[in-house]
């Protein structure tokens, strides 16, 4: 990050805290590569503006990606031309195939800062760590920033979740796992609530809303029984028939939420519920807070802790930012753990 000058000026800096100022070390600005995705939630319409905008800065390259491996070789190529500064103008699966092409091709202290739009239908992560206001409005202020000398901009380092199979040696990088209820609600929101023209945090309300209640009334069918094997940091493999099973990095959810409660000092939050869990919807205004309760506890089925690792045998589906995968038992035990850090711009 040669064209960066980064100041920590906090007198107790913490982990994860946007407080260290930075800037452009020259006049001329940084080297700044943007990965479009055309077809992301908030890109359908035509990159047309984005080009504009881009049109005026010549140190800016831009690169169309739809799929991991042309995200890949926009990566590369950004390396090629010493790149420092990537904007992700893509949704959440977007920004997992950028972080996965990061940390697989780059050392993680040699790897450029990220810049995320929210240009996604929901854009969970870019809500959390990215910048704020449309993708249109993001990218002006960045730019201004960069090149022009307006605004302040601080600098986020976050942990990335590193997703890997035992038996194969190509993992994944992300910041939201989700298995049982998440994946089904994703398969329901895409089938049922996005063809209905409902996008964003709306959409992703509607669809626990709807999972809420139909486990409050036991409902099997729209709420399906999970098993997963779960071996948590330093702790023997359990089976546990859950409802719900998460992993992340992210300090918030959709909506705000943040449904993790773990007093532990560990950078991934875990919160599993059991299937047939007590006292759901007296338990469910803390557990979205991120707060424990008297009902949020063990022995009604809730379980929440911050970790360095946990092992899944997991024979079901799964989401890593939103993208669906397919198990794959005969690959061994799923390995969830912290991959490294990564900078985010925040303006």
């Amino acid at each position: 990050m040669k064209n960066f000058i980064i100041e920590d000026n906090r007198p107790h800096a913490t982990q994860g805290a946007a407080g260290c100022t930075i800037r452009p070390a020259a006049s001329t600005g940084p080297g700044i590569g943007v990965i479009s995705n055309p077809s992301s939630g908030g890109n359908r319409k035509g990159l047309q503006s984005v080009e504009r905008m881009l049109a005026g800065y010549h140190r800016v390259l831009h690169r169309r990606a739809v799929d991991p491996e042309q995200v890949k070789v926009a990566v590369r190529d950004f390396a090629r031309h010493e790149v420092d500064l990537v904007v992700v103008n893509g949704g959440d699966g977007t920004i997992h195939a950028v972080l996965t092409a990061l940390f697989t091709t780059h050392r993680p202290d040699q790897a450029p800062l990220l810049a995320l739009l929210r240009a996604g239908t929901a854009s969970m992560i870019a809500r959390d760590v990215g910048l704020p206001g449309s993708r249109l409005q993001g990218l002006s202020r960045l730019l201004g920033w960069a090149y022009d000398g307006r605004g302040a901009a601080s600098l986020m380092k976050r942990p990335v979740l590193r997703l890997a199979w035992e038996k194969d040696v190509q993992p994944m990088y992300g910041m939201f796992f989700g298995a049982g209820g998440i994946y089904e609600g994703i398969q329901f929101c895409l089938n049922r609530i996005h063809t209905k023209g409902v996008g964003g945090e709306l959409a992703a309300g509607l669809t626990l809303a709807r999972f809420l209640l139909a486990s409050a009334r036991g409902d099997r069918r729209t709420v399906p029984r999970t098993s997963i094997g779960v071996g948590l940091e330093g702790m023997e493999m359990t089976t546990m028939d859950v409802q719900v099973i998460l992993v992340t990095t992210l300090r918030r959810l959709f909506l705000g939420m943040r449904p993790y409660w773990g007093t532990e000092e560990g950078p991934l939050h875990f919160t599993a519920i059991r299937s047939d869990p007590e006292h759901l919807l007296r338990a469910a205004p803390s557990i979205l807070r991120g707060r424990g309760s008297r009902w949020a506890v063990p022995r009604n089925g809730y379980l929440s802790h911050n970790l360095r690792g946990l092992r899944l045998h997991i024979q079901s589906g799964f989401t890593l930012d939103g993208q669906l995968y397919q198990s794959n038992p005969q690959l061994g035990e799923l390995w969830l753990e912290s991959g490294g850090e990564t900078g985010f711009l925040k303006l």
